[in-house]
């Protein structure tokens, strides 16, 4: 039986890797989970799933303690050591910021197979994070790291002589800068290819998830930056190419439905059939691809060209993005203010090194603090 602990099963990919478990079966079993503030929903996974550890936030402990009875009840603050106590065999991070860090960087230090699609940790702490020896103990959860990491399948870094990652272009792909001025919310949310939470969506609307997944490539894979391409692809199909050395392409295509990554993560190296949904390429027809317009992007080209600097600008990055997400979805900046207010900030920063996992918590909240000033200042 394989122990599972997943940290964020009360967010959108924690509530597609509980649906993934229990379609598996009794092979796998969740040993631990953690939300936020969504009681209800934590305490109804409790009861389906009946794990042993359950972490939440300081606000709703006290609500929930005495609810779960037979749990170990800790909050998030204790992340680390009770993973550790836990002691499973695969974690899933699924949840976004970076309060996961540290837990991530103790276990791939310790050797434990961990399966992330946190972006923002991944991204923010990718320099004390990955090396030779912890890389082994990651599987991603993102589709197109994902397929990255099925197209190697244990191979290293020189099997490769090209990456490409696809992307959407999210719901303005067909829209000119221009155009853009006064888009609503409503109208960034409506993803044309996959369902996804609140924030991500925002942030494959700017295509800045795909400046954070060209970084989270280059760490992950140990592959330079001017080995990794993207490529505009509607259909989201294919949602990733590896080029070998010899110019052949292996690529990795499915229906856009994070609950395959998830699934693949969860049961890796083996593949299992739960009847999730299947490819019908004659029904697809035809496949597109097209090169990035960076006028038409232009966050994505600010987010990797200050990503790519490495050191303090990658906590920086994260915190900032964060700030103006959050701005835009309560309607206090328009959508093309994110990409002046990211350039602003991340360029009223220098460049330090970074050594240390507090460096990163200390930089990301000095970058969370500058852009709400600056948000302050305009509002």
């Amino acid at each position: 039986m394989k122990k599972l602990f997943i940290v964020g099963s009360t967010g959108h990919l924690g509530r597609q890797a509980l649906d993934v478990v229990e379609k598996l079966g009794k092979d796998f079993k969740v040993v631990g989970i953690t939300g936020f503030h969504n009681l209800n929903l934590l305490y109804e996974q409790f009861t389906l799933f009946k794990p042993q550890y359950v972490g939440v936030s300081k606000d709703i402990f006290s609500d929930i303690r005495n609810k779960l009875q037979g749990a170990v009840v800790f909050e998030l603050s204790d992340l680390d050591s009770l993973i550790m106590d836990a002691s499973p065999d695969l974690t899933l991070f699924l949840s976004s910021g970076i309060t996961s860090l540290s837990a991530i960087y103790k276990l791939i230090s310790n050797g434990f197979m961990c399966a992330i699609a946190n972006k923002e940790a991944i991204i923010a702490g990718a320099e004390i994070l990955f090396n030779q020896d912890t890389r082994r103990f990651v599987i991603p959860v993102d589709s197109e790291p994902s397929g990255i990491f099925q197209c190697l399948m244990g191979r290293d870094s020189s099997f490769i002589r090209e990456l490409f990652i696809t992307a959407s272009g999210g719901p303005f792909r067909d829209r000119k800068q221009s155009e853009l001025e006064d888009v609503k919310v409503e109208d960034a949310l409506k993803h044309p290819s996959w369902k996804m939470g609140r924030k991500v969506t925002i942030d494959s609307a700017t295509l800045v998830n795909k400046a954070f997944e060209v970084i989270e490539s280059h760490f992950l894979f140990d592959v330079p930056y001017s080995h990794i391409n993207v490529l505009l692809h509607r259909e989201s199909i294919v949602h990733a190419l590896v080029e070998c050395q010899d110019g052949t392409l292996n690529a990795v295509m499915s229906m856009p439905d994070m609950r395959l990554p998830i699934q693949f993560a969860i049961t890796y190296p083996e593949r299992v059939n739960t009847s999730l949904p299947r490819l019908n390429l004659s029904q697809i027809g035809v496949l597109h691809f097209e090169d990035i317009d960076p006028e038409r992007f232009p966050s994505f080209s600010t987010a990797l060209a200050f990503g790519r600097q490495g050191g303090s600008f990658l906590p920086y990055l994260v915190g900032i993005d964060e700030v103006l997400v959050n701005a835009f979805l309560k309607e206090e900046i328009k959508f093309t203010d994110i990409n002046s207010i990211l350039m602003y900030t991340l360029s009223s920063f220098d460049k330090t090194e970074v050594k240390s996992i507090e460096d990163v918590e200390e930089l990301y909240n000095s970058a969370i603090i500058k852009a709400t000033q600056i948000l302050r200042r305009r509002l």
